[in-house]
């Protein structure tokens, strides 16, 4: 547990999350009045911590970032315990197994009391309805999976991840003024200007080389092999869903053609 600023309470929990990540953050935002943001866990003993966090207190609301498992666990359970709402974008709403009590979009402010007030960004890509939300006292970010302390960011267009999305998001973040950015897994990132810089630069790095692993055209394999040698090969199941968001862009910016596992660009017209 740490406070990262008067009324706003980092409580990392246990969940069933993609390694080497082991816990999902949850962000408990206010003091006698609270806003949660991602109650994730689904074990008992982490939910009895976060439960002890909360005695006595008022909570407002109940706060998604997206629809993912590892960051929802315990919301639906902790609404039934509490009577606090949740709230979430549509698109989170759409994919939840659970009713959410209030959609929210950009620009919603959430006011949690004592000064504190918890406004929403838009930002899709790893996930359709995908928010951030900042503390506006303390521009202190919840960023959810826009960015990590550990691991890395998934993007799988199978579950509606999309690569354009994501790179126009980590733009969102750099623009809002963050003071820090909590992520959901891994430590606080206390750079925000620094850490959304290497995030577009290594995106833009791996689209170099799914480029030139393209060449003149190129299996699916062949070009995961290329793009991605320096990622173990444990890892390239993950490293392959990563792969289609990136040729899934290209296609879209005509940059290349994909016909089924073969993929050339676009000024090739023959399969050499």
């Amino acid at each position: 547990m740490e406070t990262l600023a008067s009324g706003v309470l980092l409580v990392p929990l246990r969940t069933p999350t993609l390694p080497p990540a082991t816990a999902t953050n949850c962000l408990i935002v206010g003091e006698r009045r609270v806003a949660v943001i991602e109650p994730a866990t689904p074990f008992d003993d982490q939910r009895r911590v976060l439960d002890g966090q909360l005695e006595g207190k008022e909570v407002v609301a109940i706060l998604l970032t997206h629809h993912h498992a590892d960051h929802v666990g315990y919301a639906p359970e902790l609404r039934e315990r509490i009577r606090a709402p949740i709230l979430a974008h549509r698109e989170t709403a759409r994919r939840l197994p659970f009713p959410v009590d209030r959609p929210i979009d950009d620009g919603a402010v959430v006011e949690v009391g004592d000064g504190l007030a918890l406004e929403a960004f838009f930002t899709p890509g790893h996930a359709p309805g995908h928010l951030v939300f900042l503390e506006r006292r303390s521009r202190i970010a919840y960023a959810g999976d826009m960015v990590a302390g550990t691991g890395t960011v998934l993007i799988d267009p199978r579950d509606g991840g999309h690569m354009g999305q994501y790179l126009a998001s980590l733009e969102r973040l750099r623009s809002i003024g963050a003071s820090m950015l909590v992520p959901a897994h891994g430590p606080v990132l206390r750079d925000p200007e620094a850490i959304v810089e290497q995030y577009v630069l290594h995106r833009r790095m791996r689209e170099g080389k799914v480029l030139a692993a393209i060449g003149r055209g190129a299996t699916l394999g062949e070009v995961l092999r290329g793009a991605y040698d320096d990622t173990p090969k444990l890892l390239w199941p993950l490293a392959l869903r990563s792969l289609e968001a990136h040729l899934e862009l290209l296609v879209e910016e005509g940059r290349v053609l994909r016909e089924g596992d073969y993929v050339r660009p676009v000024a090739v017209r023959t399969r050499s």
